[in-house]
C-alpha cells in the first residue's frame, strides 16, 4: 500500500490573514483617533485667538458689542504657535470717537502678529497688523448729529450722481441766509471734505456774500475713528448712508 503526502502548496488556511486586518484596522483607528486629536486642538487654538483679538480691538477701539473676529484658515494652530495670522477678517458696530460715530465696519486684516507666549499669558502689548483693509458704513443720521454737536447749522442727506444735498441757515455779515447745495465728497489727511458745487438761495447776495456762504456750507469730517485704516480710498454716498474704504500698512492695535 502507498501512503499519501500532505501537499504543502495549497491554498492557507481561512484566518491566517486575521491578525494583518486587525493590524491596518489598529493603525486606521489610531490614525482617525489623532487627526480627531488634532482638529480638536486646532478648534481650540482658533477659539481662544480670535477670543484674545476680539478683546483687544474692542478695548482699542471701544464697542460695546464684543467684535466678530474669524481667522481664515483651516489651520489655526501652527500660525498660533509661529506667532503670525495670515488672515483675519473683524466686523464692529457702533464704534465712537468723539462726536461721530460709525455704524459699521468690516475689516480684513492680514499679517497679524501675536506671540504665542503673549497669547497665552494675555500679556498686554500691542498687537501688529502688517496691511489691512476696511469698508466704514457712516450713517446720514450720525452725520447730522457730528455737524450739531460742532455747531454747524447744516444737515446733510443723499443726492444724485455721487453726491450729497446740503441744506441750512448761516450767518452772512450779520443776516441769516437760507441755501441749499450740491457737493461732492473727497478724502484728505483722514478726512471726509464735503466740498459745495452749486449753491441755491432765496436771498440776493453779491459775490463777496456768496463766496463766504460757499465757505460756511463747505467742513471737514474727521474719520480718525477708523481703527485699521490709515489712507481713505474711496468715499461712496448712498441712499441713507456713505461708504468709507481706508487701507492701512503696519498698523498697532494696541491694549
Amino acid at each position: 500500500m502507498s501512503t499519501a503526502v500532505p501537499q504543502t502548496g495549497g491554498t492557507r488556511a481561512p484566518g491566517r490573514r486575521l491578525p494583518r486586518r486587525s493590524t491596518l484596522l489598529l493603525a486606521a483607528s489610531v490614525l482617525a483617533g489623532m487627526l480627531l486629536l488634532l482638529w480638536g486642538v486646532d478648534r481650540l487654538a482658533r477659539w481662544g485667538a480670535e477670543a484674545v483679538l476680539a478683546d483687544r480691538i474692542a478695548a482699542e477701539t471701544g464697542v460695546r458689542t464684543t467684535p466678530e473676529v474669524e481667522i481664515d484658515s483651516r489651520f489655526v494652530l501652527l500660525q498660533m504657535l509661529r506667532g503670525r495670522y495670515e488672515d483675519v477678517e473683524v466686523g464692529l458696530e457702533g464704534i465712537a470717537s468723539g462726536p461721530l460715530r460709525i455704524e459699521r465696519l468690516d475689516a480684513e486684516l492680514t499679517g497679524v502678529r501675536l506671540s504665542f507666549h503673549d497669547l497665552l499669558y494675555r500679556n498686554p502689548v500691542p498687537i501688529y497688523v502688517e496691511s489691512t483693509r476696511e469698508r466704514a458704513t457712516l450713517r446720514y443720521e450720525d452725520l447730522n448729529t457730528y455737524l450739531e454737536l460742532t455747531g454747524r447749522p447744516v444737515r446733510i442727506e443723499n443726492a444724485s450722481d455721487g453726491e450729497v444735498q446740503l441744506t441750512g441757515s448761516v450767518q452772512i455779515f450779520g443776516q441769516e441766509v437760507s441755501a441749499s447745495a450740491q457737493a461732492g465728497l473727497t478724502a484728505e489727511d483722514g478726512r471726509i471734505l464735503v466740498q459745495p458745487t452749486e449753491l441755491q438761495t432765496g436771498t440776493a447776495l453779491d459775490g463777496a456774500s456768496r463766496l463766504l456762504l460757499q465757505q460756511r456750507f463747505g467742513f471737514a469730517v474727521p474719520v480718525d475713528s477708523l481703527p485699521f485704516g490709515q489712507r481713505i480710498t474711496a468715499i461712496e454716498p448712498q441712499e441713507s448712508t456713505v461708504e468709507i474704504e481706508a487701507r492701512g500698512d503696519g498698523v498697532l492695535v494696541n491694549p
